[in-house]
């Protein structure tokens, strides 16, 4: 898919860095305790719309030839001859991950830079950083007096049950690729400890040029509010203050990869799997990527036919591999656009080519999430697909606000909001998959719990609770994630026979 052609079908999408779409509904909201703001370049900034997608100019993010074993990457040359390429076509490195997974950011002002290193022997591939508007500015009112019983979410997949035996250990460690999390808001905190590890945090943005990404640095200062929603499903404290996560009591780790006027950014993210890897991670969730448009105005499928979109999917696959090759288990939100990914149309009726995906749920070795509603009904919005759909987790499936079919959870300032979207779902899977971690995994000498991911995830999958048709289905994939039976280990079957069939088993 041409790249000009893509960002015409955009409704929504502005332009810069690689930004990624998140799979909840727009909500920024404004932290006391946040850091100075940052005044976006031009007011332009604050008008672009949800899935406008921006090119960053200069800035590149290149694959090199060669080879990902679970050690690291080996070059088909020398580095030397790379970095001699790259300066020979005008660019400069300004970060290097070819030790880990053969990816580079650079920046050159050559307008041939691209065909110049592109044509090299030593390069697999490259393309311009990109970004894609993931939320807008405005959101709903949070409110400060929800509590505990709000939470039918938490009640679906039995969480309150599974803390009577494992609500997660600090050990464990939950990468959230987000916006920044909210590290000082009172539900994170228990005994005057807070269970985000800002110290371990990460902007991942700080390798874009100057001006490109807008917003606070500090990865515990929310650059919006989804990082620190999302954060608050995984690990809101049992405090006797607002909400309880499904995993309270395991450490949560900010990755920035999204800024301020709602980008998130292909490098960064790159970047911040990577370094899910090389601090060894547990679990990282990702709610991005994917948006809340009509599926031909959308970013949301990455086509391997698009020089820019090519580089990036190659990248996230090796930075998956790499990172599940140091024991993290990656978790993804499956998208909005109430597609069958395994048999994707346009507007038109037509077939989607397969060569297009969903980055990065259908990157090999993440486990992708469908959203349910209240009744464990496919929410309305939430893709799916045989051999795509890997879970089901409460996402919500109703109107912002409504607290009665979405999802409570913190935001920034002390405070909670209800939303829905795949973004919600991913979380409790994550969730569940931190307390699977916390349950069995072995202490290390280095005081770290491991578990394979490849365990994490058949456990997961063996102990969901059967909905839809009998087994594994297109709608639900393996069943709804249950924590109690994750943390007992209970693969005996069960079906709930409540929950509503999918429509597209008519189709």
């Amino acid at each position: 898919m041409n790249l000009r052609r893509l960002a015409a079908r955009l409704r929504p999408m502005k332009a810069g860095a690689a930004a990624l779409v998140l799979t909840a509904p727009l909500l920024a909201l404004t932290s006391t305790s946040a850091a100075t703001a940052v005044t976006p370049r031009d007011a332009v900034a604050q008008e672009e719309r949800i899935g406008s997608l921006r090119t960053i100019d200069g800035s590149y993010i290149l694959t090199l030839a060669g080879t990902q074993t679970a050690a690291g990457f080996t070059p088909d040359g020398t580095m030397t001859a790379v970095r001699t390429l790259l300066t020979t076509a005008g660019g400069t490195v300004v970060n290097d991950l070819s030790a880990q997974i053969g990816v580079l950011s650079v920046r050159a002002t050559n307008p041939d830079f691209r065909a110049l290193v592109g044509a090299s022997p030593l390069v697999e591939s490259v393309g311009n950083d990109f970004a894609v508007k993931m939320y807008a500015s405005d959101a709903p009112e949070p409110s400060s007096d929800m509590m505990e019983p709000l939470q039918w979410d938490m009640q679906q997949i039995r969480t309150e049950e599974a803390h009577a035996i494992q609500a997660g250990v600090p050990a464990v460690d939950v990468g959230v690729l987000d916006s920044g999390i909210d590290g000082r808001h009172p539900d994170f905190t228990k005994g005057l400890e807070s269970n985000v590890d800002c110290a371990r945090g990460r902007d991942s943005l700080a390798a874009l040029p100057p001006g490109v990404a807008i917003g606070t640095p500090d990865p515990c200062t929310d650059n919006q509010f989804h990082g620190t929603h999302v954060a608050g499903t995984i690990g809101a404290r049992a405090n006797g203050t607002g909400i309880v996560g499904v995993a309270p009591n395991v450490t949560l780790v900010p990755v920035k990869v999204c800024d301020t006027t709602g980008y998130c950014y292909a490098g960064p993210v790159v970047d911040g799997i990577t370094y899910a890897g090389d601090e060894q991670l547990d679990v990282i969730n990702m709610s991005f990527f994917v948006d809340d448009n009509e599926f031909q105005e959308s970013t949301e499928f990455k086509c391997a036919s698009d020089p820019v979109q090519r580089t990036f999917r190659h990248a996230v696959e090796r930075a998956i591999s790499y990172a599940r090759n140091r024991g993290v288990t990656p978790v993804a939100a499956l998208g909005n656009s109430d597609q069958d990914l395994a048999h994707p149309v346009g507007d038109d009726g037509r077939p989607i080519s397969n060569e297009c995906e969903v980055v990065p749920a259908e990157t090999q070795g993440v486990v992708g999430t469908v959203s349910l509603g209240r009744d464990s009904e496919r929410a309305g919005y939430s893709n799916y697909g045989s051999g795509m759909a890997d879970v089901s987790a409460p996402g919500g499936n109703g109107s912002t606000g409504d607290c009665t079919r979405t999802i409570l959870s913190t935001v920034p300032g002390g405070g909670y909001a209800c939303i829905q979207g795949t973004s919600m779902a991913s979380p409790h899977a994550a969730g569940v998959a931190a307390l699977i971690v916390s349950q069995f995994g072995r202490l290390g000498s280095d005081g770290d719990v491991k578990l394979p991911p490849q365990t994490v995830e058949n456990y997961m999958q063996s102990t969901a609770v059967d909905i839809g048709r009998p087994g594994y289905d297109e709608c639900f994939g393996a069943g709804r994630v249950d924590a109690l039976r994750a943390v007992t280990q209970d693969t005996s079957a069960a079906r709930d026979e409540s929950a509503p069939f999918c429509p597209e088993y008519d189709d």
